[in-house]
């Protein structure tokens, strides 16, 4: 894992990136290069439940909206499954995007407890589209909380438990 810090700092985050395919971890550096404007060397580990793919962890220091550059960026290459948690500042919520090859981008507000906060608008549009489909409401409420996300994502959370991890540390 490697830890970095990016002027200003006004938010901290952590880019869990669960597989990406060998032939794109250096294309995934030197765009996050571009992102964060300085030199980071990653940390891949092998990704033993997807054949011929690397993970490896960010922690990061920035600006509030790093999280979603950094998901709108590594989105536009196919078969990479990451998670991005934006941890909340006095003026706004945490945030979580999940990136999934068959799904593509989540993004939600958490709550200091880690729970996702689902605005009013979204739960009336939500309610809405199970009308309108003739759907049951829990099939957009469980869009709404990310659970096709959470599904996906989960064995790849499960087999980085016992990965080594390595902090750096930028200063200056």
């Amino acid at each position: 894992m490697v830890v970095l810090s990016v002027d200003p700092v006004e938010a901290k985050g952590e880019l869990k990136l669960y597989s990406c395919p060998k032939y794109l971890c250096q294309q995934v550096e030197w765009a996050l290069f571009e992102i964060l404007k300085t030199n980071i060397d990653l940390i891949w580990n092998v990704q033993n439940i997807a054949p011929s793919t690397m993970s490896t962890n960010l922690i990061w220091k920035g600006p509030m909206s790093l999280g979603s550059r950094i998901v709108s960026v590594l989105s536009k290459w196919p078969k990479i499954r990451l998670e991005i948690i934006q941890e909340n500042s006095e003026k706004n919520y945490a945030e979580r995007y999940c990136l999934s090859p068959n799904l593509g981008i989540f993004r939600a507000d958490m709550n200091t407890l880690g729970e996702t906060v689902i605005n009013e608008s979204r739960l009336k549009a939500a309610l809405q589209r199970s009308r309108i489909e003739e759907e049951p409401f829990e099939v957009e409420l469980a869009f709404l909380l990310g659970t096709p996300w959470d599904e996906d994502l989960e064995p790849f959370r499960k087999s980085q438990q016992n990965t080594t991890v390595k902090w750096i540390s930028k200063t200056g």
